[in-house]
C-alpha cells in the first residue's frame, strides 16, 4: 500500500499508529470546524488560520515520519489554504474533500502506486488570488514546480493557472524526485538553484530514472542556450528563461512537449 508503511518494527508500528490517531483527531476537529464556518459560528479569518495551521502540522509530521502518501495529501491541502483570501461555501466544499481523503487514509484505505497519480488530480487544485477561474477553462494537467523563490514561482504558478493547469511547489531536488516518481505530474519546471543539487542535475536524474524519464521538463534560468552552466541537460528538454522572454518560452516549453 503506497505511502502508509507502518514500519518493520515494534517501535516504528507504534509510532505510526500513535501519528495515525492524531491524524484522525485532527481531522475530526476539522470537519467540525468546517461545520461551525459554514453557520458562521466561526469567524473566516480564524478558522482559515486553524485550517492552515492543522494543515501544515500534518504535513510536517508525515515528512518526518516518512509516511509518503500522507505528506502528499496534506502537502497538497497547505498549499490550497495559503493561498486563500477569502474562504465561502465553494472553498469549504473542497476543504472538506482533502479533510475527508486524509481520513480514509489514516483508517487504513488501500492505495496502490499506480493509483496514486489520479488520487492526486481527484484533489481540487489551488486558486492563486486574483484569477477569476470562472472564466478559465480548467486542464487536469499536472505541473510541478521546483522553485525555492518564492516570489518566482508565484509568478510561474500565476501564469499556468491563468492557461487551467494544475500546479503545485517543492523547494528542493529531493522533494521533487519523490514527488515526481510517485505523483506522476505531467510537466516540471525547475529552477536553476534547488540546493545541493542544480536544476540540471534534477533534469538528468529524472531523465535517468525509468519511472520518470517520460515526464517532460523545462529550466527555469537566466542563462541562454550554450552557457556553460547548461552543460548536461538532457537534449529534450526546454529552457524557460527569465525576463522579456519569460511568457514566450514557457508557451513555447509547453507546446513543444505537448503539455495541453
Amino acid at each position: 500500500m503506497a505511502g502508509l508503511d507502518i514500519g518493520d518494527n515494534e517501535n516504528e508500528r507504534r509510532v505510526i499508529a500513535e501519528f495515525l490517531d492524531e491524524v484522525r483527531d485532527t481531522a475530526a476537529a476539522l470537519q467540525v470546524l468546517i461545520g461551525n464556518l459554514r453557520s458562521k459560528a466561526v469567524p473566516a479569518g480564524e478558522g482559515l488560520d486553524a485550517v492552515r495551521r492543522d494543515s501544515s502540522n500534518l504535513r510536517s509530521r508525515a515528512q518526518l515520519l516518512g509516511v509518503p502518501l500522507m505528506k502528499l495529501v496534506s502537502h497538497r491541502l497547505e498549499e490550497y489554504v495559503m493561498d486563500l483570501r477569502e474562504i465561502g461555501d465553494a472553498e469549504l466544499d473542497e476543504i472538506e474533500v482533502f479533510v475527508t481523503k486524509i481520513e480514509k487514509l489514516a483508517d487504513g484505505e488501500p492505495v496502490t502506486e499506480a493509483e496514486v497519480p489520479g488520487l492526486v488530480r481527484a484533489l481540487p487544485a489551488k486558486r492563486p488570488p486574483d484569477i477569476d477561474f470562472g472564466k478559465i477553462e480548467k486542464k487536469n494537467v499536472e505541473i510541478l514546480l521546483v522553485i525555492p523563490e518564492k516570489a518566482m514561482s508565484r509568478i510561474v504558478e500565476r501564469e499556468l493557472a491563468a492557461c487551467g493547469y494544475r500546479t503545485s511547489v517543492v523547494r528542493d531536488a529531493f522533494e521533487a524526485i519523490e514527488t515526481a516518481v510517485r505523483a506522476r505530474p505531467d510537466m516540471v519546471i525547475a529552477a536553476m538553484e534547488i540546493g545541493i543539487l542544480s536544476g540540471v542535475d534534477l533534469g538528468c536524474a529524472l531523465a535517468a530514472m525509468p519511472s520518470t524519464d517520460g515526464v517532460p521538463f523545462a529550466l527555469l534560468t537566466s542563462y541562454d542556450w550554450g552557457n556553460p552552466k547548461l552543460k548536461g541537460l538532457p537534449p529534450r528538454a526546454a529552457l524557460i528563461r527569465k525576463g522579456p522572454q519569460f511568457g514566450d518560452d514557457l508557451a513555447e516549453a509547453l507546446t513543444r512537449l505537448n503539455v495541453t
